[in-house]
């Protein structure tokens, strides 16, 4: 755009009055001089040829922009208005405008042709600047080295290292994977000294005399997809680590491994005398477009191998310079890991590499996989996410255990964070956990934290022994975990009964459910005689007595109450006051929503808010109580009995009132939002892998899921 040229040549006076345009011509370019009442607001100006435009306003100068951002100048609203109210041109004008624009749209109008062209224009810059941008990346992915030459059988070695012998269909010829040589059954002699080879059996192949173990029910095996890593130099100033996925498999007298890039992820060196705007970038492998920046087939890392290599002179300048040597010695070792957050953390976290080391060489092995896998990548609020402390100063700050012996029973166990947690807890109440107590606890997900209420009454054997006993005895359909919450419910509710708690039949019953269920009724029947009760005060004491417990969670439901009271013509959802608004709630319908404390913490906690869901023609008259959690998501609905009186109005309903909530959540019920669902969705998956259909089936009854809360950036 010939700017001064422009500015040189005094723009063409109107006509006429009120908003109008005068039209110039500088060679190829022309001119629109736009007045209101004569004053000049802005000159656009456009190539016809080319399509190349911007504007110019004498506040503020040059701009890059196309006739309504210059139009919108001036605050109007162009984009909504008929173009009979754009400025006025003479017809001369108008048609010289059309006679040098060709490009045509739906309206015959030279506003119109100007946007067409300017449409024009800015798609081939853009797709020019596309273009250029794949041809730099393409040409950078052509510098990467070449994958090593023995990379296949490294890999093989490390994640597999063993071949087969493969029986053919309906001989007895068997083929070995290792050499691919055929052989007879009655040649191959069993390890065992055996005659006759059996499905499994360990042999020894007649031509490489290797043992291998035979196969005589199937003719091809391979592994699941796992990582294989790569750390190269690109240039000087560029390493570059590739994320490869790999399989092994066995077939045809052969093993193979199949190998195809999907990751890559630069890693610039970061020099004193200058600063760079990224320390990474992150590439990704597309089946349409090649090496991109959007990951369209969600490609991820997953644990892998690290193939060795010199990454003190690699890694050297970058941030993860100081995870060289652990890097090199868990590739020495062949240690199956996710190297992507290892390096992540390291580059995310000062001490994280010095840490891992030591996890490293001193042989903790599933602590070392559990901790690099509570590894965030950056982005994330915390890097890293579990039990123990990685900028401590000494190994007991490290672990937060001051007992070495314990420390060291961790590696001696093969133990992984929850054993950590375990261990912790084991220092914490100076008492020791049998290794048999530690084992079933981790194996059924069951925490310290989970059992802390319970202490006073039981040591952590004796919980174990009494779930096991009740789940063989009263819950055979439940797992673990679930008998302990139900456990904890009836400990929770015999407390606010003001039962014996120093008597052993009252803390440990032999038939916890039917005890549960008894207490159930007892507590309702409690927060009847209260409800009875005329005595002013003793309800006011109660009330305090709720208030002091949870002293935040009248607050946060008078807080929560603008945001998430809602109704529509037949039915209307309300927050309650007052914690003894639930009790009555769950008394009337008979549920235990008011009967445990626990809901009560929750609100406490915001994780999850009770409200009433009311028929709008009796809204004194409890219908269902709603358990919700800050985004919206509806965990359970109850209503007398349990029962679901016209559950698909009421659905309908609560969709309705979730799109409500949707708009009014603040940045904070975001926040809760992301941590609540991702309990649940944990919990979920966690039910999936123990095949545990029943659970399964009513959180679907029960949850009524909300749409994705976006994060604030």
């Amino acid at each position: 755009m010939r700017r001064k040229a422009i500015e040189r040549l005094a723009p063409k006076k109107p006509a006429g009055k009120g908003l109008t345009a005068t039209l110039q011509e500088l060679g190829e370019i022309l001119i629109l001089n736009i007045y209101q009442a004569k004053d000049l607001l802005v000159r656009y100006c456009i190539n016809y040829e080319t399509g190349e435009h911007e504007y110019w306003i004498e506040q503020h100068g040059w701009r890059k922009g196309g006739i309504l951002n210059a139009l919108n100048e001036d605050w109007r609203d162009w984009e909504r208005r008929s173009y009979e109210n754009y400025p006025k041109l003479q017809k001369k004008d108008a048609d010289r405008m059309k006679e040098l624009i060709t490009d045509r749209s739906w309206k015959d109008s030279p506003w119109e042709r100007i946007k067409a062209m300017e449409y024009r224009y800015n798609r081939e810059i853009r797709e020019n600047t596309e273009m250029n941008k794949k041809a730099r990346l393409m040409e950078l992915m052509r510098k990467v080295p070449d994958r090593p030459g023995d990379l296949r059988e490294w890999f093989f070695e490390k994640s597999a290292g063993e071949d087969y012998m493969f029986r053919k269909k309906g001989t007895q010829t068997f083929v070995c994977t290792n050499c691919g040589e055929s052989s007879e059954a009655s040649e191959i002699k069993r390890q065992d000294g055996g005659e006759r080879i059996r499905h499994n059996d360990v042999v020894i192949c007649p031509a490489c005399r290797k043992l291998i173990q035979a196969k005589t029910r199937t003719a091809h095996m391979e592994q699941k997809y796992k990582s294989c890593y790569l750390i190269q130099p690109v240039n000087e100033d560029t390493s570059v680590l590739r994320i490869i996925e790999a399989k092994v498999g066995w077939d045809n007298g052969r093993h193979y491994v199949e190998l195809g890039d999907e990751i890559r992820i630069l890693l610039y060196r970061v020099y004193s005398d200058r600063k760079m705007k990224k320390t990474y970038k992150i590439y990704y492998e597309d089946y349409l477009e090649g090496w991109t920046e959007g990951n369209r087939k969600n490609l991820r890392a997953r644990q892998g191998y690290l193939y060795p290599g010199e990454f003190d002179k690699i890694l050297a300048g970058t941030i993860y310079s100081g995870a060289s040597k652990v890097l090199e010695f868990l590739s020495a070792q062949g240690q199956e890991l996710n190297y992507n957050r290892l390096m992540a953390g390291t580059g995310w976290t000062k001490e994280y590499a010095e840490k891992i080391e030591y996890l490293s060489k001193g042989r903790f092995w599933n602590l070392l996989k559990d901790t690099v896998e509570h590894t965030e990548y950056p982005g994330y609020q915390h890097a890293y996410y579990g039990p123990l402390n990685l900028r401590a100063d000494s190994i007991e700050e490290m672990f937060l255990i001051r007992d070495r012996q314990k420390i060291n029973r961790i590696r001696d166990e093969h133990g992984g964070n929850d054993m950590v947690r375990w261990m912790q807890y084991s220092d914490e109440i100076g008492k020791k956990i049998s290794s048999e107590t530690v084992r079933w606890m981790t194996a059924n997900r069951i925490r310290p934290e989970d059992i802390r209420e319970l202490e006073e009454y039981m040591s952590p054997q004796q919980i174990m022994n009494y779930i096991i006993r009740q789940q063989a005895e009263q819950y055979s359909g439940k797992e673990p975990k679930e008998v302990l919450e139900e456990y904890k419910d009836y400990i929770n509710m015999c407390e606010a009964c003001s039962k014996n708690m120093k008597d052993e039949m009252v803390y440990r019953p032999r038939e916890l459910k039917r005890r549960h269920d008894e207490v159930v009724v007892d507590r309702q029947q409690m927060q009847i005689l209260r409800e009875l009760d005329t005595n002013t005060e003793a309800k006011e004491k109660y009330a305090e007595e709720m208030r002091q417990k949870f002293h935040q969670a009248e607050g946060i439901l008078k807080e929560i109450k603008s945001r998430y009271e809602y109704e529509n013509e037949e039915y209307k959802i309300l927050v309650p006051d007052t914690l003894i608004d639930i009790v009555k709630e769950g008394r009337a319908l008979h549920h235990c929503a008011g009967s445990s404390e626990r809901y009560f913490d929750r609100i406490e906690s915001r994780e999850t808010y009770i409200c009433f869901l009311r028929r709008k023609e009796a809204p004194g008259i409890p219908f269902y109580t709603i358990e919700v959690e800050p985004g919206g998501t509806i965990r359970q609905h109850r209503s007398y009995l349990d029962e679901e009186p016209g559950i698909e109005q009421i659905r309908e309903f609560l969709k309705e009132w979730q799109k409500v909530i949707r708009k009014r959540l603040t940045e904070e019920d975001k926040k809760l939002a992301k941590i609540s669902k991702i309990k649940r969705e944990a919990n979920i998956e966690e039910l999936k892998a123990k095949n545990n259909t029943r659970v399964l089936q009513g959180l679907a009854e029960d949850f009524l899921e909300a749409e994705e809360i976006q994060e604030a950036v």
